[in-house]
Protein backbone atom coordinates (compact mmCIF):
# COMPACT_ATOMS: atom_id res chain seq x y z
CA UNK A 1 0.00 0.00 0.00
CA UNK A 2 3.04 2.21 0.41
CA UNK A 3 4.13 2.35 -3.05
CA UNK A 4 0.43 2.96 -4.12
CA UNK A 5 0.17 5.64 -1.81
CA UNK A 6 3.31 6.96 -2.82
CA UNK A 7 2.65 6.53 -6.40
CA UNK A 8 -0.88 8.38 -6.22
CA UNK A 9 0.39 11.91 -4.11
CA UNK A 10 3.33 12.27 -6.93
CA UNK A 11 0.61 12.28 -9.63
CA UNK A 12 -1.56 14.45 -7.51
CA UNK A 13 1.35 16.75 -6.49
CA UNK A 14 0.11 19.84 -9.44
CA UNK A 15 -3.45 19.70 -8.26
CA UNK A 16 -2.48 19.82 -4.34
CA UNK A 17 -0.61 22.88 -5.08
CA UNK A 18 -3.28 24.08 -7.33
CA UNK A 19 -5.73 23.91 -4.23
CA UNK A 20 -3.54 25.35 -1.45
CA UNK A 21 -2.84 28.95 -4.13
CA UNK A 22 -6.58 28.95 -4.52
CA UNK A 23 -6.85 29.37 -0.37
CA UNK A 24 -3.97 31.40 0.00
CA UNK A 25 -5.26 33.64 -2.74
CA UNK A 26 -8.11 34.26 -0.09
CA UNK A 27 -6.55 37.08 2.63
CA UNK A 28 -8.66 35.55 5.57
CA UNK A 29 -7.12 37.47 8.77
CA UNK A 30 -9.98 37.94 10.97
CA UNK A 31 -12.10 40.48 10.56
CA UNK A 32 -15.35 42.61 11.31
CA UNK A 33 -18.42 40.15 12.51
CA UNK A 34 -21.62 40.02 10.08
CA UNK A 35 -24.55 37.94 9.68
CA UNK A 36 -23.95 34.08 9.24
CA UNK A 37 -19.72 35.32 8.99
CA UNK A 38 -19.14 35.52 12.39
CA UNK A 39 -15.55 36.59 11.64
CA UNK A 40 -15.45 38.25 9.10
CA UNK A 41 -15.95 38.03 5.18
CA UNK A 42 -12.67 36.41 4.35
CA UNK A 43 -12.63 33.58 6.47
CA UNK A 44 -16.43 32.63 5.48
CA UNK A 45 -15.05 33.03 1.92
CA UNK A 46 -12.05 30.59 2.45
CA UNK A 47 -14.34 28.13 4.60
CA UNK A 48 -16.74 28.18 1.86
CA UNK A 49 -14.29 27.43 -1.11
CA UNK A 50 -12.49 24.77 0.75
CA UNK A 51 -15.75 23.25 1.36
CA UNK A 52 -16.60 23.31 -2.37
CA UNK A 53 -13.60 21.55 -3.13
CA UNK A 54 -14.25 19.34 -0.76
CA UNK A 55 -17.87 18.25 -2.47
CA UNK A 56 -16.13 18.08 -5.35
CA UNK A 57 -14.11 15.47 -4.37
CA UNK A 58 -17.81 13.88 -3.62
CA UNK A 59 -17.30 14.18 0.42
CA UNK A 60 -20.39 15.03 2.30
CA UNK A 61 -19.90 18.40 3.86
CA UNK A 62 -21.91 20.89 6.11
CA UNK A 63 -21.26 24.77 7.24
CA UNK A 64 -21.81 24.69 11.01
CA UNK A 65 -23.04 28.33 11.24
CA UNK A 66 -19.50 29.78 9.44
CA UNK A 67 -17.94 29.07 12.48
CA UNK A 68 -16.11 25.84 11.37
CA UNK A 69 -17.05 23.51 8.17
CA UNK A 70 -16.83 19.14 8.14
CA UNK A 71 -15.84 17.11 5.55
CA UNK A 72 -17.21 13.41 6.29
CA UNK A 73 -15.56 10.83 4.78
CA UNK A 74 -18.16 7.85 5.59
CA UNK A 75 -21.06 7.89 7.58
CA UNK A 76 -21.51 7.87 11.28
CA UNK A 77 -19.99 9.41 14.05
CA UNK A 78 -16.17 9.80 12.89
CA UNK A 79 -13.71 7.82 14.71
CA UNK A 80 -10.64 9.79 13.81
CA UNK A 81 -11.15 13.36 13.61
CA UNK A 82 -8.57 15.98 11.82
CA UNK A 83 -8.56 19.79 12.98
CA UNK A 84 -6.94 22.29 10.31
CA UNK A 85 -7.67 25.79 10.02
CA UNK A 86 -8.55 28.00 7.18
CA UNK A 87 -7.58 31.31 8.44
CA UNK A 88 -4.03 33.08 8.99
CA UNK A 89 -2.17 36.31 10.85
CA UNK A 90 -1.68 39.11 8.81
CA UNK A 91 0.59 39.49 5.84
CA UNK A 92 3.23 41.57 8.04
CA UNK A 93 6.21 43.52 6.49
CA UNK A 94 9.37 42.12 4.76
CA UNK A 95 7.82 39.68 2.43
CA UNK A 96 10.19 39.21 -1.28
CA UNK A 97 7.05 37.37 -2.89
CA UNK A 98 2.93 37.83 -2.93
CA UNK A 99 2.02 37.19 0.40
CA UNK A 100 -1.25 36.00 -0.91
CA UNK A 101 -0.69 33.64 -3.98
CA UNK A 102 1.45 31.12 -3.71
CA UNK A 103 4.98 31.38 -5.51
CA UNK A 104 6.87 28.42 -6.43
CA UNK A 105 10.49 28.75 -5.40
CA UNK A 106 12.37 25.59 -6.77
CA UNK A 107 11.77 22.96 -3.99
CA UNK A 108 9.29 24.92 -2.29
CA UNK A 109 6.15 27.23 -1.80
CA UNK A 110 5.61 30.57 -0.52
CA UNK A 111 2.67 32.55 0.50
CA UNK A 112 0.56 33.35 3.74
CA UNK A 113 -0.90 30.19 4.81
CA UNK A 114 1.07 27.60 2.90
CA UNK A 115 2.53 25.85 6.20
CA UNK A 116 0.12 27.50 8.69
CA UNK A 117 -2.38 26.06 8.09
CA UNK A 118 -4.06 26.12 4.83
CA UNK A 119 -1.19 23.60 3.39
CA UNK A 120 -1.49 21.02 5.80
CA UNK A 121 -5.28 20.94 5.72
CA UNK A 122 -5.11 20.49 2.08
CA UNK A 123 -2.95 17.70 2.17
CA UNK A 124 -5.61 16.12 4.76
CA UNK A 125 -7.75 16.62 2.28
CA UNK A 126 -6.58 14.85 0.06
CA UNK A 127 -5.44 12.23 2.16
CA UNK A 128 -9.45 11.71 2.22
CA UNK A 129 -9.39 11.59 -1.50
CA UNK A 130 -6.71 8.83 -1.62
CA UNK A 131 -8.29 6.54 0.55
CA UNK A 132 -11.42 6.94 -2.03
CA UNK A 133 -9.89 6.63 -5.29
CA UNK A 134 -7.53 3.85 -4.20
CA UNK A 135 -10.29 1.83 -2.53
CA UNK A 136 -8.40 1.02 0.73
CA UNK A 137 -11.01 -0.83 2.28
CA UNK A 138 -12.00 1.53 5.86
CA UNK A 139 -15.30 0.59 7.44
CA UNK A 140 -15.60 3.86 10.06
CA UNK A 141 -15.71 7.40 9.29
CA UNK A 142 -13.03 10.23 9.58
CA UNK A 143 -14.20 14.01 9.95
CA UNK A 144 -12.17 16.70 8.51
CA UNK A 145 -12.94 20.00 10.79
CA UNK A 146 -12.48 23.01 9.49
CA UNK A 147 -12.07 26.16 11.38
CA UNK A 148 -11.44 29.64 10.52
CA UNK A 149 -10.47 31.51 13.86
CA UNK A 150 -7.74 29.62 15.46
CA UNK A 151 -5.03 32.32 14.83
CA UNK A 152 -7.64 34.38 17.48
CA UNK A 153 -8.62 32.68 20.38
CA UNK A 154 -10.04 29.36 18.91
CA UNK A 155 -13.61 30.34 19.57
CA UNK A 156 -14.31 28.74 16.51
CA UNK A 157 -13.64 25.13 17.59
CA UNK A 158 -15.04 26.17 21.38
CA UNK A 159 -18.69 26.85 19.50
CA UNK A 160 -18.46 23.57 17.46
CA UNK A 161 -17.72 21.51 20.79
CA UNK A 162 -20.55 22.75 22.58
CA UNK A 163 -23.07 20.44 20.79
CA UNK A 164 -20.34 18.08 18.56
CA UNK A 165 -18.79 15.36 19.88
CA UNK A 166 -15.39 14.76 19.63
CA UNK A 167 -13.72 11.45 17.54
CA UNK A 168 -12.85 9.11 19.61
CA UNK A 169 -9.61 10.41 18.00
CA UNK A 170 -8.38 13.28 17.16
CA UNK A 171 -5.22 15.14 15.52
CA UNK A 172 -4.07 18.88 14.24
CA UNK A 173 -2.01 19.00 11.08
CA UNK A 174 -0.53 22.25 13.29
CA UNK A 175 2.61 21.47 14.23
CA UNK A 176 5.62 19.88 13.30
CA UNK A 177 6.33 15.93 13.41
CA UNK A 178 6.54 13.80 14.77
CA UNK A 179 3.83 14.24 17.37
CA UNK A 180 3.16 17.04 19.73
CA UNK A 181 2.00 15.23 22.46
CA UNK A 182 2.58 18.05 25.02
CA UNK A 183 1.57 21.74 24.99
CA UNK A 184 2.47 24.30 26.86
CA UNK A 185 -0.61 26.58 28.99
CA UNK A 186 -0.76 30.38 28.04
CA UNK A 187 -0.89 33.51 29.68
CA UNK A 188 -1.27 36.68 27.12
CA UNK A 189 -2.58 39.92 28.48
CA UNK A 190 -2.74 43.00 27.57
CA UNK A 191 -1.79 45.68 30.44
CA UNK A 192 -2.35 49.58 30.31
CA UNK A 193 -1.08 52.74 32.02
CA UNK A 194 -2.60 56.64 31.93
CA UNK A 195 1.10 58.01 30.78
CA UNK A 196 0.16 61.99 29.88
CA UNK A 197 4.01 62.72 28.31
CA UNK A 198 2.40 66.20 26.70
CA UNK A 199 4.03 68.48 29.13
CA UNK A 200 7.49 67.30 28.98
CA UNK A 201 10.10 68.85 26.73
CA UNK A 202 12.13 65.85 26.02
CA UNK A 203 10.15 63.00 25.54
CA UNK A 204 8.51 60.13 23.47
CA UNK A 205 5.37 60.99 21.40
CA UNK A 206 4.21 57.91 20.05
CA UNK A 207 5.27 54.09 20.42
CA UNK A 208 3.64 51.49 18.24
CA UNK A 209 4.65 47.59 17.15
CA UNK A 210 2.65 44.43 16.39
CA UNK A 211 -0.33 43.03 15.90
CA UNK A 212 -0.33 39.48 17.08
CA UNK A 213 -0.21 38.75 20.44
CA UNK A 214 1.30 35.88 19.56
CA UNK A 215 3.73 37.30 17.08
CA UNK A 216 7.35 38.76 17.81
CA UNK A 217 6.80 41.37 15.41
CA UNK A 218 9.39 42.65 12.52
CA UNK A 219 9.59 46.19 13.47
CA UNK A 220 8.65 49.28 15.75
CA UNK A 221 8.52 52.59 15.36
CA UNK A 222 8.84 55.51 17.97
CA UNK A 223 8.81 59.18 17.73
CA UNK A 224 10.24 61.14 20.00
CA UNK A 225 10.19 65.39 20.71
CA UNK A 226 13.30 67.86 21.79
CA UNK A 227 15.84 65.37 21.18
CA UNK A 228 18.50 66.58 18.56
CA UNK A 229 20.17 64.45 16.39
CA UNK A 230 23.20 63.80 17.53
CA UNK A 231 22.00 61.91 20.28
CA UNK A 232 19.38 59.78 18.58
CA UNK A 233 22.35 58.51 16.25
CA UNK A 234 24.72 58.15 19.22
CA UNK A 235 22.02 56.14 21.23
CA UNK A 236 21.44 53.86 17.98
CA UNK A 237 24.97 53.77 17.64
CA UNK A 238 25.12 52.46 21.24
CA UNK A 239 21.94 49.86 20.82
CA UNK A 240 23.76 48.23 17.84
CA UNK A 241 24.51 45.51 19.77
CA UNK A 242 20.94 44.44 19.55
CA UNK A 243 21.40 42.93 16.59
CA UNK A 244 18.83 44.64 14.77
CA UNK A 245 18.56 47.23 12.32
CA UNK A 246 17.74 51.43 13.03
CA UNK A 247 16.39 53.75 10.59
CA UNK A 248 16.10 57.26 12.05
CA UNK A 249 14.30 60.16 9.95
CA UNK A 250 12.72 63.98 11.20
CA UNK A 251 12.33 62.75 14.50
CA UNK A 252 11.23 59.34 13.80
CA UNK A 253 12.66 56.02 14.93
CA UNK A 254 12.05 52.81 13.04
CA UNK A 255 13.49 49.51 14.37
CA UNK A 256 13.81 46.85 12.24
CA UNK A 257 13.67 43.40 13.85
CA UNK A 258 13.08 39.39 13.33
CA UNK A 259 9.34 37.81 13.64
CA UNK A 260 8.84 34.78 15.14
CA UNK A 261 6.33 33.16 16.58
CA UNK A 262 5.49 33.92 19.91
CA UNK A 263 6.30 30.43 21.41
CA UNK A 264 9.74 30.29 19.96
CA UNK A 265 11.21 33.91 20.29
CA UNK A 266 14.18 32.44 20.29
CA UNK A 267 14.22 32.14 16.40
CA UNK A 268 12.93 35.99 16.41
CA UNK A 269 14.79 39.08 16.96
CA UNK A 270 12.11 41.29 19.25
CA UNK A 271 12.30 45.10 17.20
CA UNK A 272 10.10 46.16 20.38
CA UNK A 273 12.49 45.72 23.34
CA UNK A 274 15.76 46.94 20.81
CA UNK A 275 14.15 49.88 20.38
CA UNK A 276 13.91 50.17 24.35
CA UNK A 277 17.21 49.63 24.81
CA UNK A 278 17.93 52.32 21.99
CA UNK A 279 15.52 54.72 23.76
CA UNK A 280 17.18 54.16 27.13
CA UNK A 281 20.66 55.51 25.93
CA UNK A 282 18.62 58.84 25.41
CA UNK A 283 18.51 61.58 28.62
CA UNK A 284 14.88 61.83 28.83
CA UNK A 285 12.50 63.89 31.04
CA UNK A 286 11.16 62.40 34.53
CA UNK A 287 8.07 60.51 33.60
CA UNK A 288 9.24 59.54 29.77
CA UNK A 289 12.25 58.02 31.69
CA UNK A 290 10.34 56.36 33.98
CA UNK A 291 7.99 54.35 31.47
CA UNK A 292 11.00 53.78 29.28
CA UNK A 293 12.99 51.99 32.44
CA UNK A 294 10.47 50.07 33.40
CA UNK A 295 10.14 48.49 30.19
CA UNK A 296 13.55 47.83 29.85
CA UNK A 297 13.22 46.13 33.82
CA UNK A 298 10.63 44.39 32.68
CA UNK A 299 11.18 42.91 29.19
CA UNK A 300 14.91 43.23 28.46
CA UNK A 301 16.25 42.94 25.21
CA UNK A 302 17.38 39.21 24.27
CA UNK A 303 15.39 37.54 27.17
CA UNK A 304 12.96 36.06 27.13
CA UNK A 305 12.53 33.29 30.38
CA UNK A 306 10.29 35.47 32.62
CA UNK A 307 13.17 35.72 34.95
CA UNK A 308 12.90 39.83 34.97
CA UNK A 309 9.18 39.09 36.59
CA UNK A 310 10.44 36.33 38.54
CA UNK A 311 8.69 33.39 37.01
CA UNK A 312 11.85 31.64 35.44
CA UNK A 313 10.45 28.23 35.27
CA UNK A 314 10.78 24.59 33.83
CA UNK A 315 9.89 21.19 33.73
CA UNK A 316 9.11 18.31 31.07
CA UNK A 317 7.22 20.39 28.98
CA UNK A 318 10.17 22.87 28.64
CA UNK A 319 10.66 26.33 29.89
CA UNK A 320 8.66 29.01 29.86
CA UNK A 321 8.52 31.91 27.99
CA UNK A 322 7.47 35.59 27.98
CA UNK A 323 7.90 38.09 25.14
CA UNK A 324 6.48 41.98 24.56
CA UNK A 325 4.52 41.30 21.26
CA UNK A 326 2.22 44.31 20.96
CA UNK A 327 2.84 48.23 21.80
CA UNK A 328 0.53 50.92 21.45
CA UNK A 329 1.68 54.19 22.60
CA UNK A 330 0.03 58.04 21.98
CA UNK A 331 1.80 60.44 24.33
CA UNK A 332 -1.11 59.62 26.70
CA UNK A 333 -2.29 56.52 27.35
CA UNK A 334 -0.42 53.68 27.28
CA UNK A 335 -1.05 49.54 26.09
CA UNK A 336 0.83 46.73 25.72
CA UNK A 337 0.20 43.11 25.39
CA UNK A 338 2.84 40.01 26.57
CA UNK A 339 2.42 36.57 25.43
CA UNK A 340 3.67 34.01 28.08
CA UNK A 341 4.04 30.25 27.52
CA UNK A 342 3.68 28.51 30.37
CA UNK A 343 5.20 24.72 31.73
CA UNK A 344 3.31 22.39 33.89
CA UNK A 345 4.62 23.76 36.96
CA UNK A 346 3.29 27.25 36.64
CA UNK A 347 0.41 27.80 38.41
CA UNK A 348 -1.76 31.26 39.41
CA UNK A 349 0.03 31.34 42.53
CA UNK A 350 3.33 31.62 41.03
CA UNK A 351 3.44 33.06 37.40
CA UNK A 352 0.04 34.91 36.84
CA UNK A 353 -0.10 36.98 40.22
CA UNK A 354 3.95 37.31 40.31
CA UNK A 355 3.33 39.14 37.02
CA UNK A 356 0.53 40.99 37.71
CA UNK A 357 2.12 42.26 41.34
CA UNK A 358 5.37 43.28 39.29
CA UNK A 359 3.37 45.27 36.35
CA UNK A 360 1.59 47.12 39.40
CA UNK A 361 4.64 47.93 41.14
CA UNK A 362 5.84 49.73 37.82
CA UNK A 363 2.38 51.41 37.03
CA UNK A 364 0.74 49.26 34.98
CA UNK A 365 -2.73 47.33 35.19
CA UNK A 366 -3.36 44.21 33.88
CA UNK A 367 -6.67 42.90 32.49
CA UNK A 368 -6.83 39.68 34.60
CA UNK A 369 -4.98 36.89 35.70
CA UNK A 370 -7.12 34.04 33.93
CA UNK A 371 -4.66 31.28 32.68
CA UNK A 372 -4.92 28.24 29.97
CA UNK A 373 -3.85 25.34 31.57
CA UNK A 374 -1.13 23.05 29.80
CA UNK A 375 -2.29 20.02 27.67
CA UNK A 376 -0.45 16.35 27.65
CA UNK A 377 -1.20 13.19 26.72
CA UNK A 378 0.70 9.48 27.38
CA UNK A 379 3.34 8.58 24.68
CA UNK A 380 2.28 5.20 25.43
CA UNK A 381 -1.07 4.88 24.00
CA UNK A 382 -2.28 3.07 21.17
CA UNK A 383 -3.35 6.16 18.97
CA UNK A 384 -0.41 7.79 19.58
CA UNK A 385 1.68 4.96 18.68
CA UNK A 386 -0.07 4.39 15.13
CA UNK A 387 0.83 7.94 14.67
CA UNK A 388 4.17 7.27 14.94
CA UNK A 389 4.32 4.10 13.39
CA UNK A 390 3.24 5.93 10.29
CA UNK A 391 5.41 8.97 10.30
CA UNK A 392 8.10 6.21 10.24
CA UNK A 393 7.14 4.19 7.34
CA UNK A 394 7.35 7.13 5.31
CA UNK A 395 9.58 9.53 6.30
CA UNK A 396 12.06 7.18 7.16
CA UNK A 397 12.69 9.30 10.52
CA UNK A 398 12.70 8.00 14.21
CA UNK A 399 9.27 8.52 15.81
CA UNK A 400 9.04 10.00 19.13
CA UNK A 401 6.74 12.34 20.88
CA UNK A 402 8.04 16.02 21.47
CA UNK A 403 6.29 19.11 23.60
CA UNK A 404 6.25 22.62 22.03
CA UNK A 405 4.86 26.11 23.30
CA UNK A 406 2.41 26.52 21.09
CA UNK A 407 -0.78 25.96 21.40
CA UNK A 408 -3.07 23.98 19.08
CA UNK A 409 -6.90 23.02 18.05
CA UNK A 410 -6.46 19.91 20.28
CA UNK A 411 -5.93 21.99 23.54
CA UNK A 412 -8.53 20.91 24.78
CA UNK A 413 -9.86 17.66 23.56
CA UNK A 414 -8.86 14.70 25.76
CA UNK A 415 -6.16 12.54 24.08
CA UNK A 416 -5.56 14.78 21.09
CA UNK A 417 -2.54 15.37 19.76
CA UNK A 418 -0.50 17.54 16.93
CA UNK A 419 0.87 15.65 14.21
CA UNK A 420 2.79 17.18 11.61
CA UNK A 421 2.03 18.92 8.47
CA UNK A 422 5.29 20.15 8.81
CA UNK A 423 9.05 18.11 8.53
CA UNK A 424 11.15 17.80 12.14
CA UNK A 425 13.02 20.90 13.00
CA UNK A 426 11.93 22.78 9.87
CA UNK A 427 11.38 27.06 11.00
CA UNK A 428 8.62 27.87 7.91
CA UNK A 429 8.76 31.06 9.01
CA UNK A 430 5.24 31.05 10.08
CA UNK A 431 3.84 34.17 11.14
CA UNK A 432 6.35 36.28 9.65
CA UNK A 433 7.63 36.75 6.16
CA UNK A 434 8.12 34.85 3.71
CA UNK A 435 6.27 31.84 5.14
CA UNK A 436 7.43 28.94 3.00
CA UNK A 437 6.47 24.86 3.05
CA UNK A 438 8.68 22.48 1.52
CA UNK A 439 6.97 20.64 -1.64
CA UNK A 440 8.54 17.42 -0.57
CA UNK A 441 7.22 17.33 3.13
CA UNK A 442 3.40 18.36 1.93
CA UNK A 443 3.75 14.95 -0.14
CA UNK A 444 5.15 13.10 2.53
CA UNK A 445 2.21 14.54 5.24
CA UNK A 446 -0.27 14.06 3.05
CA UNK A 447 1.29 9.92 2.32
CA UNK A 448 1.27 9.79 6.48
CA UNK A 449 -2.58 10.95 6.97
CA UNK A 450 -3.54 8.72 4.49
CA UNK A 451 -1.78 5.55 6.29
CA UNK A 452 -3.65 6.90 9.24
CA UNK A 453 -6.95 7.08 8.40
CA UNK A 454 -6.55 3.56 6.85
CA UNK A 455 -4.86 2.36 10.03
CA UNK A 456 -7.42 4.09 12.41
CA UNK A 457 -10.37 3.46 10.38
CA UNK A 458 -10.02 0.27 8.94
Amino acid sequence: MKEKIREYFEKNKQAILECIDTLVKIPSVRGQAEDGKPFGAMPYRALCCALDMAADFGFKTENCGGYVGTVDMGEGEPELGILAHLDVVPAGDGWHTEPFKVTVDGDRILGRGVSDDKGPAVCALFAMKAIKDLNIPVTKNCRLILGTDEECGSSDIAHYFRTAKPAKYTFTPDANFPVTNGEKGRFTKHFYADIDLSDESRRLTSFNAGVAANAVPSFAEAEVSGISSDEIENAIKLAETTGTEFIYKDGKIKCMGTSAHASLPENGNNPITALIEMLSNIKLDNRTDKLISSLKTLFPHGKWNGEAFGVDMSDKLGSLTLTLDVVNFDGKKFEGCFDTRTPMSATAANCAEVIKAKLEEHGFTIENTNMIAPHYVDENSDFVQTLLSAYETYSGDKGECICMGGGTYVHNIESGVAFGAIGRDVQTNMHGADEFMPIADLLTAAEIFTQVIADICK
